[in-house]
């Protein structure tokens, strides 16, 4: 860990935006992970589709705690040796010892003009358009990702921007490795929910009350085909179409696996 991991101010950076990355760090997060991903059993297909060199912008599916992108850089860095870039919410980079984590292992706080400039120096870039609403979805809700996106193209823009293809990422199983007792509307009025969303100036961070799944659960990741961006980020047209293209294809992703498991 380096010192501006802990104290970027110092080194002319803030948490969230520094581009060097501590690779040690990158591989004790993938050897701390190890007893979690075989109880999960943890499995990528078509993981070669991720492209050897070159920026990429990889999208998924979000679920609770960040697990996904957790176990995305640990394959990605294990079996095709690459780091990937998560773009952290701002929520992260706020709490005082896990964002020297973030830091030291690569994350970034979900800015355009830092992500279009790590893109263009030919690194791996992650994000879950769907945020936090996604990640505290309803029962009933579990694998739907076109409700959460609403009009999100920031990451379609950024995809443009940077000329660099976007490879969809879905993960089967995140979604039933919680019980939600109570649902985010519900907890909102409560303390904490208040207390969270006060701290945080917004209201989008109220938690559902999870418990674990009964059963065991199995991630299964689905790499699909990359899509590569053509046109400007400036014609919304463009933008708009490149966007519904990755919804469409993260979508058949996630069809595949839950078809595959229900077999």
């Amino acid at each position: 860990m380096r010192f501006a991991h802990v104290w970027p101010a110092l080194a002319g950076a803030r948490h969230g935006y520094l581009r060097d990355v501590d690779l040690g760090e990158v591989r004790r997060h993938a050897r701390a992970l190890a007893p979690l991903d075989r109880a999960l059993r943890v499995r990528f297909h078509d993981i070669e589709r991720i492209p050897a060199e070159g920026g990429a912008l990889l999208v998924g599916n979000h679920g609770p705690f960040g697990l996904d992108a957790a176990f995305v850089m640990k394959h990605v860095f294990e079996e095709r040796g690459r780091v990937v870039r998560p773009l952290a919410d701002r929520f992260v980079f706020k709490l005082p010892v896990y964002r020297v984590y973030c830091n030291s292992v690569g994350m970034l706080e979900g800015e355009p003009e830092q992500a279009v400039d790590v893109l263009q120096g030919g690194e791996l870039v992650l994000v879950y358009p769907g945020g936090a609403r996604e990640t505290f979805k309803r029962p009933e809700q579990k694998y739907q990702v076109r409700p959460f996106w609403g009009r999100a193209s920031g990451f379609a823009r950024v995809a443009l921007r940077a000329k660099v293809p976007i490879v969809p990422v879905a993960c089967v199983g995140l979604d039933d490795l919680f019980v939600q007792v109570r649902t985010t509307e519900q907890m909102r009025e409560g303390w904490f929910a208040r207390g969270l969303n006060r701290m945080m100036q917004h209201d989008k961070y109220a938690p559902p009350l999870w418990l674990p799944a009964p059963r065991r659960v199995r991630f299964d990741y689905y790499v699909g085909e990359p899509i590569p961006t053509v046109g400007e980020a400036t014609d919304e047209g463009v933008v708009a179409s490149t966007r519904e293209r990755v919804i469409v294809a993260l979508e058949a992703l996630l069809a595949r696996g839950l078809a595959a498991r229900a077999r």
